[in-house]
């Protein structure tokens, strides 16, 4: 999307979540690549009421300026920060609202931040998922002597 102007106009990136998950995941993505535009952390700490957070979540998409929409990335569906942003996103359009949120996913669209919020949506929840992994340890081989009986 452009603007009046006809400059990209990107998706803005709030992350909130519970204690200082959302500051720890931005802090993060700066160490992995370097400062973004339209990205902040809203944390959601102890003490503070929802309707604090509410306050705060507001204030940060304004903050976010002009952008094409807003995607909340939240840490755990149902809790408080999660709550507050499906509230703001009840009263506005192109926004979105997701939980679960890993570094993955957030990295994979913070340069993709130009398609349609649906299509945001998608991809950062394919990455988000595809980012969820086990390591499995391989057997060992056994060693060239150990086939000499030695």
């Amino acid at each position: 999307m452009t603007n009046r102007m006809g400059y990209s106009v990107l998706i803005g990136i709030i992350i909130t979540g519970h204690g200082h998950f959302a500051s720890g995941i931005v802090s993060t993505i700066k160490l992995l690549s370097g400062s973004q535009q339209k990205l902040t952390a809203v944390d959601f700490t102890e003490g503070m009421t929802a309707e604090e957070l509410q306050t705060h979540l507001t204030k940060a998409v304004k903050d976010l300026g002009d952008v094409s929409g807003v995607a909340f990335f939240t840490d755990i569906p149902g809790g408080t920060p999660f709550n507050q942003a499906v509230l703001y996103h009840t009263q506005h359009k192109e926004t979105t609202v997701m939980a679960g949120t890993n570094v993955s996913m957030v990295m994979e669209v913070l340069f993709q931040r130009e398609l349609s919020v649906g299509q945001f949506t998608t991809v950062a929840l394919q990455a988000g998922k595809a980012g969820v992994v086990a390591y499995k340890s391989r057997p060992r081989q056994a060693a060239a002597d150990d086939e000499d009986g030695i």
